[in-house]
């Protein structure tokens, strides 16, 4: 036969979970409430209720504006940041010094009526915030709920009207310059003297130094000391260059001019001049490309000029066109050393021949020479009053910043003081009532009888109190302390272990007649079928009133046919079928179960039982065998042997194989018996024996002979029996290889069927 596996334990806990643990303890529950809203209904009888009356403000906005400080800011109490100013306005209500101008109004005698003699302004001021409350309409609500309690009715709405009207200049006077118009002024007076007289010192220091502008001056001389700088080495460059001209034209004339010899000795010699040569004149080609030249040259000396009036010395334009400058100066000096007669004759006409003439030309060569040399003279002058001028203004220069740095600062702070004292005037002549930013949205109330947030919340507290101790109290017994299995399904649901039947809990009294029978079974001869050996004799045995029937008897048909449809199931023909009932703890129902079973199966047509009783101590008074006979186990077995047995009419048969406490000679039945008899219970006539076995234990003989039966059924009794208590002999019968299913016993019922899930 197929043996079932254990199954590790699943963890749930459900809604169906939550009912059944709420009905079942619900008189708990009832009663722990019933304390909570007595002793809720007793603080709200013995308390004194007070005055309440509330006024809202919506702060639409709040303007933020300092005294000394032009900064202006209206934040608005909605969207994001609306929060900060609301809690801000908050504050400001609950402010001591809101609270001692509003005991001042109303006055101590008002507010402290018992001893107005000896309290103080700041006993009264206490009054008025202990009893007042502020709070948001709403959680990001821009709109402020102010509520005042006391048990005296009119001053509680005279405090409140106090506190609106008194909030407004507060605001003011906190967010506004109203207090400081006459300091604000008196600044704006001393700034502006300070600063008129920066001015003067100012414009007296520019005009002795001939300064309009202190950058302008300085740019304009940075700029023009940096272009005499570069025309100075230019005018050099060109000196260094015409003096090399005018030498090499002084050197030609001199070779160019022959000295004749004396006479023989004695006589003189006669110096004579030789003829000057004749050069023969340029073509006019060459003249014109000389002009060409000379026109080129010009042109880019003007454009140098131009540039350094615009650019720097290092800028791509101006060295480009020096660049060019100097090839076309080369171009010239090259040509004129080839073509000496161009010198004076570049303005002649085009193709008539002059003879050149080097000293006319040297003439001319030194005559540039002298104005480069006076270019270059008043560069320097020029270079050396810019020198002056600048060192000049490098004095002065730190004494102008500090002066303007000076009238700046002074002329902004006057400017934002004079701002500020424009908006002191308007604050100070704002009426605190008009303000726009913040409306009352209901004025205060009349005054209602009521209890304090905090008395509310302990009433509240102790009668919810009452149900959360009560329900907390269910929950604790069942999820921690109390660890028994009390419903059916947690064997399947939590323990994932089969179930086979659930078996209610029934009171003695309505439990039914005897289990096997009462009545007196016919005599027989002896001889062939005649009655087995009883051990016991007929007198009968009479506990109850006779009855038609015991309750377990419709639970003991469903097992049988359950367990008569798994063997056919599995195909198990042999005979006898062992079958074992045993349980967890003494008392779980196991003999009454087992009973029954036994008498179910012996209704079956021609099917004979044996139930084998191995827990009785007495078993000769055992009340639901009625006036069955018992016979000894091994005598049963001998007599079912018989051919004839299965003709007999009777069909179940009882024996005893447990140690009796009346025969200090008997022992206990063990695994060993049972391996000994298996020979006779193979070879009697037997259709069925169900034992009744010992509860399970560390050393109970039920775990060794569990694996020798065909079907074990496990007996849970639903008073007596924890979860771990099941896993462990669940999982010690399935190691011994036993076919197991559980019979749930003795089920209460404390919640209706929906909450336990039947149908």
């Amino acid at each position: 036969m197929q043996k079932s596996d254990p199954r590790g334990a699943k963890a749930s806990f459900g809604l169906q979970d939550i009912l059944y643990v709420l009905f079942k303890h619900k008189w708990k529950i009832l009663i722990s409430s019933a304390l909570g809203l007595g002793a809720a209904a007793c603080l709200y009888v013995t308390r004194t209720p007070f005055y309440e009356s509330e006024a809202e403000l919506v702060i639409n906005s709040v303007v933020q504006r300092g005294a000394l400080d032009g900064h202006e800011t209206e934040m608005s109490a909605g969207g994001r940041g609306g929060e900060q100013v609301v809690n801000t306005e908050m504050l400001i209500l609950r402010s001591g010094d809101l609270a001692a101008e509003v005991a001042g109004a109303i006055g101590v005698d008002r507010l402290i009526p018992q001893a107005p003699d000896t309290a103080s302004l700041d006993d009264a001021a206490k009054v008025v915030q202990y009893g007042l409350e502020v709070k948001p309409a709403g959680k990001g609500s821009n709109v402020i709920s102010v509520i005042y309690r006391n048990p005296d009715k009119q001053l509680t709405l005279d405090v409140l009207e106090e506190v609106v009207k008194r909030y407004y200049a507060k605001h003011l006077e906190i967010h506004r310059s109203t207090s400081a118009f006459e300091s604000v002024e008196a600044q704006v007076k001393e700034v502006k003297e300070r600063l008129a007289t920066t001015e003067a010192e100012l414009n007296k220091t520019k005009s002795s130094s001939g300064i309009i502008s202190l950058n302008d001056e300085d740019l304009s001389l940075s700029s023009q000391r940096e272009r005499t700088k570069q025309d100075l080495n230019s005018v050099k460059a060109e000196i260094a260059q015409q003096s090399t001209r005018v030498e090499r034209l002084e050197r030609r004339l001199a070779e160019s001019t022959p000295v004749e010899g004396v006479s023989p000795i004695g006589s003189q010699a006669v110096v004579k001049k030789p003829a000057a040569p004749v050069i023969a004149a340029p073509t006019a080609a060459q003249v014109e490309a000389y002009q060409a030249l000379v026109a080129r040259l010009d042109f880019h000396q003007k454009r140098d000029f131009e540039l350094q009036s615009k650019y720097a010395a290092g800028e791509i334009q101006v060295v480009r066109n020096r660049q060019e400058m100097e090839r076309v100066r080369r171009e010239k000096a090259e040509m004129l050393e080839r073509l000496p007669g161009l010198v004076g004759q570049a303005t002649a006409t085009p193709g008539t021949a002059v003879v050149a003439n080097p000293a006319a030309e040297l003439e001319v060569e030194k005559s540039r020479l002298k104005e480069l040399e006076a270019r270059e003279a008043s560069y320097e002058a020029d270079l050396s009053s810019l020198n002056v001028r600048i060192n000049e203004l490098a004095i002065l220069k730190p004494k102008l910043v500090e002066l303007e740095r000076r009238r700046e600062m002074e002329d902004g702070e006057y400017r934002m003081l004079e701002t500020n004292l424009k908006k002191a005037r308007v604050d100070r002549t704002l009426d605190p009532t008009q303000m726009r930013e913040i409306r009352v949205v209901d004025k205060p109330s009349v005054p209602i009888q009521t209890f304090s947030d905090l008395t509310k919340k302990i009433i509240l507290g102790l009668a919810g109190a009452g149900v959360a101790v009560g329900v907390g109290l269910a929950f604790l017994l069942e999820l921690v302390i109390d660890r028994r299995i009390k419903r059916p399904n947690e064997i399947e649901s939590r323990l994932q272990l089969p179930l086979m039947l659930s078996i209610p809990f029934v009171r003695p009294k309505n439990r039914g007649a005897l289990l096997i029978g009462n009545d007196r079974p016919a005599e027989k001869t002896e001889g062939e079928g005649a009655a087995l050996p009883a051990v016991r004799g007929n007198n009968g045995f009479h506990a109850y009133p006779p009855k038609t029937d015991h309750f377990i008897h419709p639970y003991s048909e469903a097992i049988r046919d359950r367990i008569v449809f798994n063997f056919q199931v599995n195909n198990m023909t042999h005979k006898p079928k062992l079958m074992a009932v045993t349980g967890l703890s003494a008392g779980a129902g196991t003999s009454t179960i087992a009973a029954g079973l036994a008498k179910a199966f012996s209704e079956v047509n021609g099917a004979k039982v044996l139930l084998v009783d191995l827990t009785s101590e007495y078993p000769d008074d055992n009340p639901m065998f009625g006036n069955k006979p018992l016979h000894s186990l091994v005598g049963a077995l001998q007599a079912a042997r018989n051919t004839r047995f299965k003709e007999g009419s009777q069909n179940l048969y009882l024996a005893s194989a447990a140690s009796r406490k009346s025969d200090p000679n008997s022992t206990a039945f063990g695994p060993m018996h049972l391996y000994e008899l298996l020979p006779h219970f193979r070879a009697s006539e037997f259709d069925y024996i169900i034992f009744d076995m010992p509860a399970l234990a560390q050393t109970s003989p039920t775990l060794a002979m569990a694996g020798l039966m065909d079907k074990v059924l496990l007996v849970v009794d639903g008073e007596d029996t924890n979860r771990e208590t099941l896993k462990w002999g669940y999982s010690e019968l399935v190691k011994g290889r036993a076919d197991v299913s559980c019979i749930y016993n003795k089920a209460r019922t404390h919640a209706p069927g929906w909450v336990l899930g039947e149908v």
